[in-house]
């Protein structure tokens, strides 16, 4: 660009002015040319560096999450792996526990009845429906000719099935609520004459 300038102000414009004005200018227009594209291109270099610096951080990035993602996704089939031992063993417990309670109640079975338990200081009659909050002589009666003559099969026999038993005795035992009553047989059957206690202490004639 310097050159042009030197050639401009070297000029004569003696002789034929166009053709002088031709050959100052356009020296002065290539010099100028010359140094914007060389100014131009420097700065796309420059543009060029720093994209491709950011380029290779976002790759580095990429191969990172991508380094990190494999190593979630092996984690997660170890994880997947764990959790089906477990549920196996889980499933193996449940089935233990199905055979236990089988074999316990197999064995209960074979024992024994006794003749009578103490119930609240007073010996109860095994298998008196009466122990039973709620139940009374009347009740007792309807309920054996219905079938339930045990603990355990008031135990295993719904409130809403003794519920029909007793509203198809007559409108005198339609009063009553049977809710309780499975409830209160099982902890009998089961010998937890305490918790039957704990248990008769929060109702109001059979009632929660």
């Amino acid at each position: 660009m310097t050159t042009a300038i030197i050639l401009l102000n070297n000029c004569s414009f003696t002789g034929n002015l166009p053709v002088a004005l031709a050959l100052c200018i356009v020296p002065f227009i290539l010099g100028w040319l010359a140094a914007y594209i060389f100014h131009r291109v420097g700065s796309l270099k420059s543009t060029i560096n720093e994209l491709t610096s950011d380029n290779g951080a976002l790759n580095d990035r990429v191969n990172s999450l991508t380094s990190d993602n494999t190593d979630l996704k092996v984690k997660i089939t170890q994880l997947d792996a764990e959790i089906e031992n477990l549920n196996g063993q889980i499933r193996k417990l449940k089935n233990d526990l199905i055979i236990c309670e089988s074999e316990r109640n197999i064995l209960k079975s074979q024992q024994p009845k006794p003749a009578s338990v103490m119930f609240a200081g007073a010996k109860v009659k095994y298998d008196d429906l009466e122990i039973v909050e709620g139940i009374g002589p009347k009740i007792a009666q309807v309920l054996k000719a219905a079938g339930i003559d045990t603990w355990l099969a008031l135990a295993e026999t719904s409130a809403d099935k003794i519920r029909e038993i007793l509203d198809g005795a007559g409108s005198a035992f339609q009063m009553h609520d049977p809710s309780t009553w499975p409830a209160q047989a099982r902890l009998a059957e089961n010998g937890d004459l305490d918790g039957l206690k704990k248990l008769q202490d929060e109702l109001n004639a059979g009632k929660e």
